[in-house]
């Protein structure tokens, strides 16, 4: 469980600088091990999964590149 911690700033202070900082901040007195769902948690990370489509001609060069490198060895 976490700590619940409500700052109020002026409204001269650039947010999304004074939340990098603190996050930085935050990071530097962290232990060393964290685990992933604790940074998320941390920097405000939604789970996503994203699909990235690989073009038929990357296939094909990474192809090339296996036969290429059993060829070698």
């Amino acid at each position: 469980m976490g700590k619940i911690i409500t700052l109020s700033v002026p409204d001269w202070v650039d947010e999304k600088r004074f939340k990098e900082a603190f996050m930085r901040a935050l990071m530097e007195s962290t232990p060393e091990r964290l685990s992933v769902e604790e940074l998320r948690k941390l920097l405000g990370i939604e789970e996503t999964e994203d699909e990235i489509e690989v073009p038929k001609e990357v296939e094909n060069v990474r192809k090339k590149d296996k036969e290429r490198i059993k060829w070698l060895s």
